[in-house]
């Protein structure tokens, strides 16, 4: 029987070989989109701050000072995924050490990284949105934007979208967000080399103010309005390689926050 088959498939043409191995891969590629339309949006945080990820291990870096939390990257996401809080004097894993989103503590089978500089979790099932905050030996560092707990029902989104004509500007484009009247925005310039020129889009008005972390530098800005249309900013750089979203919170007139999500998080333009 094997001679048999072996045979007819010497004397096929190589357009019908091809022919059925597009369709074997087309038939063991279904349960794999299927799988990945369930899993989570990332495994890991896919940070541009990120350095190499390094595993949950018991080597701990003595603090020099109390905690601190600069950025948390992505301020959202769905149970399961990565998450990565960035900052300095962490310490490591201890006995002695935690870390809380929204008061619930994560336990170390959440855990993907945590350094003196870094800790990388998963979001645990369960999680709710929150403030985010470390607790090593006993001091505590809170990050003061709010992380958003997202699902499939979270439709609030903002996107940075580069524009057609011009490689050194973007517009911030808003989806969703009919309730809002008010975004407080966190513009981050990775590795800090340049300015940024924000124009606020019509019926939109704007405060700003800038601050710098290690990691690069922080643009601060309120944006107001009544009706929000789809595009809120134009975003123009000079010559710094990348552009991203570092906090992002919707306001509504109660002032009760709008649960919102990023894609992308960050634009090379």
């Amino acid at each position: 029987m094997l001679n048999k088959i072996m045979r007819w498939f010497y004397r096929m043409s190589w357009k019908k070989i091809l022919g059925f191995g597009a369709l074997a891969l087309t038939v063991i590629a279904l349960p794999l989109a299927k799988n990945a339309a369930l899993n989570p949006t990332r495994s890991r945080s896919e940070a541009a701050l990120l350095p190499k990820p390094q595993p949950v291990t018991s080597e701990f870096q003595t603090p020099k000072g109390p905690p601190q939390i600069f950025l948390v990257d992505h301020f959202f996401g769905k149970v399961g995924d990565a998450t990565l809080i960035h900052g300095e004097n962490l310490g490591g894993l201890h006995p002695k050490s935690a870390i809380y989103l929204a008061g619930q503590k994560i336990t170390e089978e959440n855990l993907v990284s945590w350094t003196g500089d870094y800790i990388e979790f998963k979001v645990p099932s369960g999680a709710k949105s929150g403030k985010l905050e470390v607790d090593i030996l006993g001091k505590k560092a809170s990050w003061p934007g709010m992380f958003f707990v997202t699902d499939q029902n979270t439709l609030s989104e903002i996107d940075l979208r580069k524009n057609d004509t011009n490689s050194k500007i973007a517009d911030l484009i808003a989806s969703n967000v009919k309730e809002a009247k008010e975004l407080l925005l966190w513009l981050l310039i990775v590795n800090d080399g340049g300015e940024l020129t924000l124009t606020p889009a019509a019926g939109v008005t704007i405060e700003q103010n800038s601050f710098t972390y290690p990691v690069g530098k922080v643009y601060e800005v309120r944006l107001k309005f009544t009706n929000p249309s789809n595009n809120l900013l134009r975003i123009e750089k000079g010559n710094q390689p990348t552009v991203g979203i570092a906090r992002a919170e919707f306001v509504r007139n109660d002032g009760t926050l709008v649960p919102i999500k990023s894609s992308p998080l960050y634009v090379s333009f």
